[in-house]
């Protein structure tokens, strides 16, 4: 299965650890960096493509709408 990089921009610094905790524990590689502005960190998580897009939201359609 394809891997590829998934980032979650604009995190603070506990942000940043719990995405880093919850990563670890699944088995994900991921890594953290610190922004140009040393305040913002970006975590980067490597995580497996599914061969089928996403599938479109349901919630605000109504069965009456087809």
């Amino acid at each position: 299965m394809k891997e590829t990089w998934f980032n979650h921009t604009d995190c603070t610094t506990q942000q940043a650890e719990q995405l880093l905790v919850d990563y670890r524990r699944r088995g994900v590689i991921a890594e953290r960096s610190l922004n140009p502005d040393y305040i913002i960190w970006t975590v980067s998580a490597r995580l497996p493509e599914g061969i089928k897009p996403p599938r479109p939201s349901r919630v605000w359609q109504s069965k009456a709408w087809g």
